[in-house]
């Protein structure tokens, strides 16, 4: 099929979701998923944008780091509160068997949701800047990007994978033992 976006070249992945179930499962009350997961979305929006609008999903200012750190502080400042009322919303919907492996604390410390938000944007514009030629992770100071193509797109997403994967055997061995 000519023409077809191939997966290196799709604005949005998933794969941002496995280094943050890692983190968090890490350091479970210091990082916020909901705010790494809602910055990950947040930093996505320009490309998004770019590709209704031109066709290409080009990254040229939120995949920087002064771009990210913005972004950051929209989901924490402007997405904290939803991200607790929706973290309410899940819990309410769990049963009691449910809640012991998959209710949060509803409330969001702001450590933990500047740690969470910080974490998503910086890890998302670092894995890009190895699959895309576009991100400038350097930019004001350069528009190079010293990280293109340094990891393989099968061994980055793999790890991305792995990464999860590992977050969530910790995250359900850290509760079974409660």
């Amino acid at each position: 099929m000519t023409g077809a976006p191939t997966l290196a070249r799709m604005p949005v992945t998933p794969f941002h979701f496995g280094p943050g179930a890692l983190l968090k499962s890490a350091a479970p009350g210091h990082v916020s998923w909901m705010t790494f997961a809602l910055a990950n979305a947040l930093i996505d929006l320009e490309p998004i944008f770019l590709f209704v609008a031109i066709g290409v999903p080009a990254h040229p200012w939120l995949h920087t780091f002064p771009g990210a750190l913005a972004v950051a502080a929209v989901a924490v400042l402007a997405g904290r509160k939803p991200c607790e009322a929706a973290l309410r919303w899940w819990n309410s919907r769990l049963s009691p068997a449910q809640s012991r492996w998959l209710s949060e604390p509803p409330l969001i410390a702001a450590r933990a949701a500047w740690t969470g938000a910080l974490l998503g944007t910086t890890t998302h514009v670092l894995l890009d800047a190895f699959m895309h030629g576009d991100v400038r992770i350097l930019w004001p100071v350069s528009d190079d990007n010293p990280l293109y193509g340094v990891v393989p797109l099968a061994p980055l997403h793999w790890g991305c994978v792995l990464a999860g994967a590992a977050g969530l055997a910790l995250l359900a061995y850290r509760r079974s033992r409660t």
